[in-house]
C-alpha cells in the first residue's frame, strides 16, 4: 500500500470513528431525554379517597404529591394539612376539580360514577383498586399503585410479606379457629352481623378466626340466631365502642347473648374502625395481629 493510500485510509478510519462517537452521544442524549420525560409523567397532584388507599400512598413515599383526601381518611398527626373533599362514595365533582388534580385514587366503591366520568373528561386520571380480601391482593394493589405513582415498592412489600408470614404462623398456632361474630347494633333496633364479602370477614380470617355466619353482606339477626351461632368472640367497630359500653350494652339489649361462649366470658373486642375501611390495608395487618393475640389468650 502506497503512502498516499495509507493516509487516505487513515482519514476514512478517523471519520468513521467520529461518526460512531456522534451516534453514541446521540443515543445517550435520547436516553437521557426519555428518562427525564418518563420521570416527568409521575403525578404531582394526587387526591386519595379511602383510608386504606391513602395509607399505601404515604407508605410508598408520595406524601408530597398528596393534595387532598376524603373524610374516611385518618392522616398521621404530623402530616401537613390538606383539604377534605367529601366521602369516597359520594365525591363532589366541583370540590375535586377545584384542587386541580392530575390523579384520583380510590377503591372499587369510589363514586358516584357520573363524578368519575366528568373528572376523566376533564383530563383527570382515575385509578380504582379492588378491595383486598387477603394478603396477596394487598400486595397486588401495592404493585399497581407503585407503577402509577412511579415509586419503588420493594421495601413496603418486604414489610407486608413479613407481617403476612408472621400472621400465618400465628394462625397455625391457634389450632381450632374460634367462631367470631362482628356486629353493628343500636338499642331497640337489633343486631346486624357482617357476613362474607365484607371487610370484617376478611379481617377475621386474616387473624385466624372463622366467621360465625355464612351469608353475604350485612344482615339482621334474630334473638334465636344469636344463640344458635355460638360465637366465641364478638367484635364491633371502635366508632361504636362507647355506645356499646365495651360490649356490656349488647348483653343488656340482647340477653340471650349471655348464654353464648362470648357472653359467658365477656369476650368482646373493639376493632379499629380504620382497619375496616376499603378492605385489607396496612392498618388491617396490625389489627389482625392484635386480634390473633386475643384469640390466643394473650
Amino acid at each position: 500500500m502506497t503512502r498516499l493510500n495509507r493516509r487516505a485510509f487513515a482519514r476514512i478510519f478517523q471519520t468513521q470513528n467520529i461518526h460512531t462517537q456522534i451516534i453514541r452521544q446521540c443515543i445517550a442524549i435520547v436516553a437521557l431525554l426519555f428518562s427525564c420525560s418518563a420521570s416527568a409523567t409521575a403525578p404531582e397532584r394526587v387526591i386519595s379517597a379511602g383510608h386504606s388507599i391513602t395509607e399505601l400512598v404515604l407508605a410508598l413515599g408520595s406524601g408530597d404529591s398528596l393534595i387532598a383526601v376524603d373524610s374516611s381518611t385518618r392522616l398521621p398527626a404530623d402530616f401537613k394539612k390538606v383539604p377534605v373533599v367529601g366521602y369516597y362514595r359520594q365525591l363532589p365533582v366541583e370540590g375535586l376539580l377545584a384542587q386541580n388534580p392530575q390523579l384520583l385514587i380510590g377503591g372499587e366503591h369510589m363514586g358516584p360514577p357520573n363524578t368519575l366520568t366528568l373528572l376523566e373528561n376533564s383530563g383527570v386520571k382515575i385509578l380504582q383498586l379492588p378491595e383486598a380480601e387477603n394478603g396477596a391482593q394487598l400486595l397486588s394493589n401495592i404493585d399497581r399503585l407503585s407503577a402509577v405513582l412511579e415509586k419503588p415498592a420493594a421495601d413496603i412489600k418486604q414489610r407486608v410479606a413479613a407481617q403476612l408470614a408472621s400472621l400465618k404462623q400465628a394462625r397455625a398456632a391457634l389450632g381450632k379457629p374460634p367462631r367470631i361474630l362482628f356486629v353493628r347494633a343500636q338499642q331497640g333496633r337489633g343486631v346486624k352481623a357482617a357476613g362474607t364479602g365484607t371487610s370484617p370477614d376478611s379481617l377475621i380470617r386474616l387473624a385466624g378466626g372463622v366467621n360465625a355466619v355464612e351469608f353475604a353482606g350485612y344482615k339482621q339477626l334474630s334473638d334465636e340466631a344469636l344463640l344458635e351461632l355460638r360465637p366465641d368472640w364478638i367484635l364491633f367497630s371502635s366508632d361504636q365502642a362507647a355506645q356499646l359500653k365495651g360490649g356490656a350494652a349488647l348483653l343488656e339489649w340482647q340477653p340471650l347473648l349471655k348464654l353464648t361462649p362470648a357472653g359467658k366470658q365477656s369476650a368482646f373486642f373493639s376493632v379499629d374502625g380504620y382497619a375496616l375501611l376499603g378492605g385489607i390495608g396496612l392498618a388491617s395487618l396490625d389489627e389482625a395481629k392484635k386480634l390473633n393475640k386475643k384469640f390466643a389468650g394473650q
